[in-house]
């Protein structure tokens, strides 16, 4: 049955997909619509839908949908919860142990990482929102697990097998075991870094690489994504400026990992980003610098679990995602709460989402 848009009523039923300018539906069939949908349908000009007769019930009734998609964007304690703060404690642990001059013990590392990699990686919405569970003060340990997770992930979704899973996971782990060679005063210091500092950082992938070359069990393309996990595909990154084919798969895929990771977390002198606003930037504002392929994986992941998701847009309006088109992923379209305004980020360029609200 035939419905104009403007007489549809919550509770009434989709017969057909609704489409607009792209394959994927603005609205599913079999929907029980809401005024959210209806909103949605409108905003896009859609005229007519077709519906089942006689489906309308109480516009007032949320269906069990409906409220699911309210569900907290931070994960639940779990089992993974718990591997994954042991896994930070022996990380800290072996990072000491490091400043204290002894070697790494890949074995131990192993351990607490593998079971770890085998419960997180086939959870997009955990993956994509690890930066939840760092803390300031322990940043570099937290950054760590998680970029091993992330590029664990990443080689997932790329179709690598067990192993490539694994010894990526190891891969992001390890980047930083460097920095343990690092003055902690710098790691630790709030100010702007001077040049002389900010040289030394640069130094650790160096480091990182001397430190790891030679132990039994670390794999060649494990070592190169130590050393080049700072590089950049333009040749614009450190420490030696290497570039497009030169980089191995893995370090390709521990870049985007940890720059993901480092700039939606809060730091010691600035606060956290929403996942929307860094893959937007990582896309556009640092376009050349990455692996699109590898990134593009993180875009359609995030955009596969945020419809319905509370934000807060720059200027400071909280709404809710509803839509989200495939050709502008990190652009979605806000319901905002106060007007029942729909705002289509992709067409705001003064606009985009500040933070993700749990």
């Amino acid at each position: 049955m035939k419905v104009h848009v403007q007489n549809l009523k919550a509770g009434d039923i989709l017969k057909q997909d609704v489409f607009s300018l792209s394959s994927r539906p603005i609205v599913s069939k079999e929907t029980k619509l809401t005024q959210e949908h209806i909103n949605v349908l409108k905003a896009f000009m859609i005229k007519e839908v077709d519906i089942q007769p006689g489906a309308s019930t109480e516009p007032n009734k949320k269906s069990e949908e409906d409220k699911t998609k309210r569900a907290e964007f931070v994960p639940q304690e779990s089992d993974f919860h718990s591997l994954y703060t042991k896994a930070v404690a022996q990380y800290k642990k072996q990072f000491s142990n490091w400043q204290a001059g002894s070697p790494v013990d890949l074995l131990s590392i192993r351990k607490e990482i593998v079971p770890l990699i085998d419960v997180a990686v086939d959870r997009p919405k955990t993956i994509l929102s690890l930066h939840y569970f760092s803390t300031v003060p322990d940043y570099i340990y937290h950054h760590a697990i998680s970029v091993g997770l992330i590029s664990s992930f990443l080689a997932k979704k790329l179709s690598l097998s067990k192993g490539d899973i694994t010894q990526l996971g190891l891969a992001g782990l390890l980047m930083d075991c460097g920095m343990s060679k690092i003055q902690p005063s710098i790691l630790s210091k709030k100010a702007p870094l001077s040049q002389q500092e900010s040289e030394e950082i640069k130094q650790h992938p160096i480091i990182g690489y001397k430190m790891l070359k030679g132990t039994p069990g670390i794999k060649e393309s494990v070592l190169l994504s130590v050393l080049q996990h700072h590089e950049r595909e333009d040749g614009s990154g450190y420490p030696l400026g290497t570039k497009g084919n030169q980089l191995s798969l893995y370090s390709r895929v521990v870049a985007i990992a940890d720059v993901f990771h480092a700039m939606t977390s809060e730091r010691v002198y600035r606060g956290k980003q929403s996942p929307f606003k860094v893959l937007e930037q990582m896309t556009m504002d640092q376009f050349g610098k990455f692996d699109q392929k590898i990134l593009d994986i993180l875009v359609n992941e995030l955009s596969h679990f945020s419809v319905g998701t509370k934000v807060e847009l720059t200027d400071n309006q909280i709404g809710e995602i509803v839509f989200i088109d495939p050709r502008s992923q990190t652009r979605p379209m806000i319901k905002v709460d106060n007007t029942g305004e729909i705002i289509p980020l992709k067409q705001r360029n003064d606009l985009y989402i500040e933070s993700i609200l749990s």
